[in-house]
């Protein structure tokens, strides 16, 4: 369990601390209170155990539970973190290297020692499931000391079960995740499906919050008329197939201007014949290569799976004040307005959006604008971290619900 010690950084907006920067984003201060804080129920410093599926390499992990940690322990929490899968194990899974299933054992083994140890703690944050593909039966196990839990989704995990090719899958593990949720102080996700179907699965509290950024982390793209465009994608190899629902727009667009598809985070496929950049993620380096865009594209197919993605890479566009164009597809549709960008929903919508796009430099900058003032309003973590924050503590004094 990590226990290593956060950045001190205050990530309160309105905050009623009295530091002469109050109102702003300051340093830290144990006198950071935000609007509707309440006291914890009973004295100290409550315990809250994360058991996140992966380390900081982990999108998931890393902006629903551990970006968190910071403004949480500026409020009086003190946390550890247990992950189920190392970081090694998703390098191997990004990288397409077999041998993964050995990493299994492991994995379970630690799982079962941080519910083991967990006695100590007050409040359990769990990220989506606590044993993959296994049965519901296990899931049971975060109630071992009955201790309240909060569990979090971005994804449809339920689909990874229900949707399964296999019939046995299907059949065994449907149901899964009802035992977890139906225990569960709270639950959170980023999207109004997602929490329709937590819902039907027996959660008794859903609070949706979307999934955010830091837009102090972010600097403005800098957009040039008579350049060569450059379309940027970020995203993980599991994800970089959707690329293929563009290719054609992006090739038809490719023969009347110059343009660059500019990947982060995965291979190009070579069936696109336009002329490609590739990067590999870093979180030290992606916010610095989103600037060097001129808009950012998010293509889904819309069937279940895609429907439970909460849209974060248009929103980190946005913080780099970029114009997006994306698939009118679940959670796209709500964070893209009018004034950001286009919704699409065929291939002549997507050239069509591509090309206004790229022929009016201004129009961009106009977008750009707007966006970055969309995603410091909505998507911020300063604008969320009270939420969540409430959220815990409701759980941790036993109120279901924020």
């Amino acid at each position: 369990m990590d226990r290593a010690g956060s950045v001190s950084v205050c990530l309160c907006h309105g905050c009623r601390s009295s530091s002469a920067n109050r109102g702003g984003w300051h340093p830290l201060s144990r006198s950071c209170t935000v609007p509707g804080d309440r006291p914890f129920r009973t004295g100290g410093r409550p315990k809250l155990l994360m058991l996140t599926r992966h380390q900081r390499l982990g999108s998931s992990s890393r902006l629903r539970l551990l970006d968190y940690r910071p403004y949480l322990e500026a409020q009086g929490w003190s946390i550890a973190v247990g992950y189920f899968y190392d970081d090694p194990y998703l390098q191997r899974l990004n990288a397409g290297r077999r041998g993964l299933l050995s990493a299994v054992p492991g994995a379970l083994l630690r799982r079962v020692t941080q519910l083991f140890n967990a006695r100590g703690f007050d409040l359990l944050w769990i990220e989506k499931e606590l044993f993959p593909f296994l049965p519901g039966l296990f899931e049971r196990l975060a109630y071992w000391h009955r201790l309240a839990y909060v569990v979090d989704y971005d994804d449809a995990t339920f689909h990874r079960y229900d949707q399964h090719t296999s019939w046995f899958i299907r059949t065994a593990l449907s149901n899964k995740l009802a035992p977890l949720l139906r225990s569960a102080a709270a639950v959170t996700c980023c999207n109004a499906y997602l929490a329709e179907r937590l819902a039907a699965l027996g959660a008794s509290a859903v609070t949706e919050i979307p999934t955010v950024v830091d837009p102090t982390r972010y600097q403005l793209a800098q957009h040039r008329a008579g350049d060569e465009l450059r379309i940027g994608w970020i995203g993980s190899p599991s994800t970089a197939r959707s690329l293929d629902l563009v290719r054609e727009p992006l090739e038809a667009l490719g023969r009347r201007i110059p343009l660059r598809l500019v990947v982060i985070g995965a291979a190009v496929d070579p069936k696109i014949k336009v002329p490609t950049e590739r990067h590999p993620w870093s979180e030290d380096t992606e916010t610095g290569l989103l600037q060097t865009l001129d808009l950012g594209i998010m293509p889904l197919s819309n069937r279940p799976w895609e429907q439970g993605k909460c849209g974060y890479k248009l929103i980190q566009y946005m913080a780099s004040g970029l114009p997006v164009v994306a698939s009118a597809v679940g959670a796209n549709r709500s964070v893209v307005s009018a004034e950001t960008g286009f919704l699409v929903t065929d291939p002549s919508e997507w050239l069509a959006a591509l090309t206004r796009l790229a022929e009016d430099c201004a129009l961009r900058m106009a977008f750009g604008r707007a966006a970055r003032i969309r995603a410091e309003q909505h998507y911020s973590i300063q604008m969320s971290a009270p939420v969540v924050a409430s959220v815990l503590r409701s759980a941790f004094n036993g109120v279901r619900g924020p």
